[in-house]
C-alpha cells in the first residue's frame, strides 16, 4: 500500500510520441479502486505486476524524436526491416510553403512504440531529374518495401507539380533502409495519371501491390514487377477515394481504410471489406465509417500495421495524419505546418469493426483489457 501511495504522489512523466514509461496515475488509481478488498500482500503482488512499463501513445499531439526534435514524417509508410528487425518510419518532411525544402525523412525504432531516432532525410528534391518538367516537386506519401529477390529497399511516392497536374509516381531504391535512396524513374503506372498512392505486400504470399487514385476518377490496384520498380497492369478498380491503407486480416480477408477527397480537411472514413478471395476481384463492400465521427477525429489514413503486445493477440493500428487541426500549446489548432499524427487501435468484433477516439492509450493494452493483472 505504501508503494501505491508513493506512486500516486510521484510526478508524472510526459512524452508526446509513443514511448516506454511507468503506468500513469490514472491506472494506479484504477488498480487501487479495484483492489481495496484484496488483502495487503495480494494487493502488493497485483501492484508490482500492474505497474509494469507501458508503451503510451498520445494521438493528436506533436511527438519528438530521441534528440528532442519534432518528428516530421507525414503521409507515412512503415517497414519492419528483415535485415536488423528494426522498424523504419518514412514520411514527408516538414510541410513548409517552400517545396524546395521538401523531401522524405526516415526514423527508426526497435518497435513502433519508439523511441524514434532520426536517420536523416533519405531522399531529397534535387535527386528528381525529369526531362519533361523542372522542380521543385510535390513529394508525398512515401512507402517502402523490401524486395527479397533483389535485396533492395524500394520506395514509391506521389510525385507532382505545385498544381497537382503532373500526376506521376516516383521510384527509388537503396541497399539499406536508411539510404541513400537512388532515384530510378517517374512514371504514370499502366499509362494512367497517378495521385494519392500506397504500397501493400501481402503477408501470405509476399506479392507486392501498388494502389492509387487514378486521375482522381477511381482507385486502381496493380501488381508490381519482380524488382518492384514498375507495375504489371491494372487488375481491379474501385470507387474514388484517397488515403488508401490496405491490410489483410489473419482470417484471410482484405480490408482497405480510405477517406473522401476534401483536400487537407478531414472527412468521414470509409472502411472496405473484400468479399473476393484475391485483389484481382476483391468485390469491395463499404462498411461505413469505423470512427462514427464526421471528421474521423480530424484524421486521414496513411497506413495500417499489425502490432503484437506483450500479452494478448496481435491487433491492427490505424495510422493517420491530422493535417490542419492539430492542437497547439497556445490553444490554437493547425495550420498545415503544424500537422501531427493520430494512431489508434482497430477493434474487430463479430459483426463490426471500430476505431475509438482516445487521448492516450497503451500499445500493450489497446482496449483496456489488462488494466488489473491478477497474480
Amino acid at each position: 500500500l505504501a508503494q501505491a501511495s508513493a506512486l500516486l504522489q510521484a510526478p508524472s512523466q510526459s512524452c508526446g510520441c509513443p514511448s516506454r514509461m511507468p503506468r500513469s496515475t490514472f491506472s494506479v488509481m484504477a488498480i487501487w479502486t479495484s483492489a481495496r478488498a484484496i488483502p495487503a500482500l495480494a494487493f502488493s503482488s497485483v501492484l508490482l505486476q500492474g505497474i509494469a512499463a507501458q508503451h503510451i501513445v498520445r494521438p493528436d499531439t506533436h511527438w519528438k524524436d530521441t534528440a528532442g526534435n519534432r518528428i516530421e514524417a507525414h503521409g507515412a509508410g512503415m517497414l519492419k526491416s528483415p535485415g536488423d528487425g528494426r522498424w523504419y518510419w518514412y514520411g514527408e518532411s516538414k510541410k513548409t510553403d517552400d517545396l524546395s525544402e521538401h523531401g522524405i525523412n526516415c526514423y527508426s525504432a526497435e518497435t513502433i512504440a519508439g523511441p524514434w531516432t532520426f536517420e536523416g532525410q533519405v531522399f531529397t528534391q534535387d535527386q528528381v531529374q525529369q526531362p519533361d518538367i523542372k522542380g521543385p516537386f510535390v513529394i508525398e506519401r512515401p512507402k517502402v518495401l523490401y524486395n527479397p529477390k533483389t535485396k533492395k529497399y524500394v520506395m514509391w511516392f506521389h510525385l507532382d507539380d505545385y498544381n497537382y497536374k503532373y500526376r506521376h509516381a516516383g521510384v527509388a531504391q537503396s541497399d539499406s533502409p536508411t539510404g541513400p535512396f537512388e532515384y530510378v524513374h517517374a512514371l504514370q503506372p499502366d499509362g494512367v495519371p497517378s495521385l494519392d498512392m500506397s504500397l501493400f505486400q501481402d503477408p501470405v504470399d509476399q506479392q507486392a501491390y501498388f494502389v492509387r487514385s487514378c486521375d482522381n476518377r477511381y482507385v486502381g490496384i496493380s501488381r508490381l514487377t519482380e524488382d518492384y520498380l514498375n507495375s504489371t497492369g491494372m487488375i481491379s478498380k474501385q470507387e474514388l477515394c484517397e488515403g488508401m491503407a490496405l491490410f489483410r486480416h489473419p482470417n484471410g480477408t482484405y480490408y482497405m481504410i480510405t477517406s473522401h477527397l476534401t483536400g487537407w480537411s478531414p472527412n468521414p472514413l470509409m472502411l472496405f471489406r473484400a468479399e473476393g478471395a484475391t485483389l484481382d476481384d476483391p468485390q469491395w463492400v463499404n462498411m461505413g465509417n469505423p470512427t462514427g465521427d464526421k471528421t474521423s477525429f480530424n484524421s486521414q489514413p496513411t497506413y495500417v500495421v499489425q502490432y503484437t503486445p506483450a500479452v494478448g493477440e496481435p491487433y491492427f493500428v490505424y495510422m493517420a495524419d491530422d493535417w490542419v487541426r492539430c492542437p497547439n500549446q497556445d490553444g490554437t489548432s493547425g495550420p498545415l505546418i503544424n500537422a501531427c499524427y493520430i494512431w489508434l487501435p482497430i477493434r474487430f468484433q463479430e459483426d463490426s469493426v471500430s476505431i475509438d477516439d482516445k487521448s492516450e492509450w497503451d500499445l500493450d493494452d489497446p482496449f483496456g483489457d489488462h488494466l488489473l493483472i491478477l497474480p
